[in-house]
């Protein structure tokens, strides 16, 4: 038996929590509740559990007042290697259902991806945010999901 029900939710530390907030909003569209007397952006994902739809899980995504500087990557760092995982803090994986057209949108706005992948169940990119933190768009295959719940 799992004592996890899954992630609880993904907190990004800012020394200006507004204007990453903002950034988010403009260039990926997450409409965040909270306010900066409130001390934290938070957009909440809801789910029912498969197991018993009754229990209503959320996860919520925020972007809080970093009580220090906080350190920030260069473009290049950690890349060159091609490795994009564990030269870092954290990293925000954030979900998508069409790669290509976010990726169009975030070109329009002047974000290019770091890195793209496609590891046949899914296929990934790899952006910095409005402060330098890497985050990975991750679009899931449905013929790959599908194949794995029936087993």
């Amino acid at each position: 038996m799992s004592l996890i029900d899954g992630v609880g939710g993904a907190f990004v530390f800012s020394e200006d929590p507004k204007r990453l907030a903002d950034w988010y909003a403009e260039h990926l569209g997450i409409q965040f509740e909270g306010s900066e007397e409130f001390g934290a952006f938070y957009m909440r994902y809801v789910a029912a559990d498969p197991d018993d739809p009754a229990w209503v899980m959320d996860t919520p995504f925020a972007i809080m007042k970093a009580k220090r500087p906080v350190p920030r990557m260069t473009r290049n760092e950690g890349v060159e290697q091609g490795d994009m995982y564990g030269d870092q803090p954290f990293m925000v994986n954030l979900r998508v259902r069409d790669l290509d057209k976010l990726l169009a949108h975030l070109a329009e706005r002047g974000v290019e991806p770091l890195r793209r992948d496609d590891e046949g169940y899914a296929v990934f990119a790899w952006i910095l945010d409005g402060e330098g933190n890497r985050v990975e768009l991750y679009q899931p295959r449905v013929e790959a999901a599908l194949s794995a719940a029936q087993v």
